[in-house]
């Protein structure tokens, strides 16, 4: 019986060794987003001073990855001026010219690459012109840009500002923007990471408007990344959202409010928060993928 342990073992040492199963390892980067509604309306709709406030907002936002602004309607040269971001795409794509507002009022500042050209598009639906927060004076839509992380990830960022209101035209057409941005979302940014930002107008504390959002979410395959705490503002209205993709991790690690939004005297510098969110994105080396849209 020895003499036939020792030939095993003999036998045994003869076979190559298992070979040693690594997993492909993942690249960790960080990214920084800020959605801010940045009441850019005309001084004289604004009820406030809008110049005075551009220059410290986008002072204070220049220390986020990616910003996405909504109502940038009126003081437009005074981002392009005081930008800290080396990108810059503004609009929602062309759908009617008015005399008084044009597009969404939407920006996207980032200190990333573009990745092909950006998908801007309107709504081309509204509720109100001189009732119902007066929405279709500005015609509202979505922006997105797909951006290069470091070390070739890519990510789409979808930026958007729906209608405003509460009553039932308002909250239709919501219904029908939320749609459109669901479809939109499905047809260009296919299986891939997404992040999406803006004004919602639908109340977290709301449970209609709070159900609307849920449903969108569910079709969209978005979780929440971050929202305005409870009772830091009168209205939550402002939403970061997020979905990984299979090449593509997306973890939130901090999210909330940007606080320091305020000016020399404690005033904030928006009727809006500024909500943030700082994910952790791990991706493999092929997370790149085809900017293709």
């Amino acid at each position: 019986m020895r003499a036939l342990l020792v030939a095993l073992a003999a036998l045994v040492a003869l076979l190559p060794a298992p070979r040693a199963v690594h997993a492909e390892p993942r690249a960790l980067v960080s990214l920084s987003v800020l959605t801010y509604n940045t009441h850019g309306l005309p001084s004289w709709l604004a009820g406030d001073d809008p110049p005075a406030r551009y220059p410290l907002l986008l002072e204070k936002a220049a220390r986020f990855d990616v910003v996405l602004l909504q109502e940038d309607f009126a003081h437009q040269p005074i981002v392009d001026a005081g930008k800290r971001h080396p990108l810059l795409v503004r609009g929602n794509g062309a759908w009617r010219g008015w005399p008084v507002f044009q597009g969404a009022g939407l920006t996207l500042l980032a200190h990333l690459a573009a990745l092909a050209s950006p998908v801007l598009a309107p709504y081309e639906l509204c509720h109100g012109w001189l009732s119902a927060a007066n929405d279709c004076f500005g015609h509202k839509g979505y922006l997105m840009q797909r951006l290069q992380l470091a070390g070739g990830a890519a990510i789409d960022v979808w930026n958007t500002h729906l209608d405003a209101g509460a009553g039932d035209g308002d909250q239709s057409a919501r219904e029908f923007q939320l749609q459109r941005l669901a479809a939109a979302i499905a047809r260009h940014s296919g299986a891939r990471a997404v992040i999406a930002g803006g004004d919602f107008n639908l109340d977290w504390d709301e449970p209609s408007e709070r159900a609307l959002l849920e449903r969108f979410l569910a079709r969209a395959g978005l979780a929440i990344a971050a929202r305005t705490p409870e009772g830091a503002w009168r209205s939550r209205l402002d939403y970061l959202l997020y979905r990984p993709a299979a090449d593509t991790a997306l973890a939130v690690r901090e999210a909330g409010m940007a606080r320091d939004f305020v000016g020399p005297a404690g005033a904030p510098l928006s009727d809006h928060p500024a909500i943030f969110a700082v994910f952790e994105v791990g991706y493999s080396s092929d997370a790149s993928g085809s900017p293709s849209q």
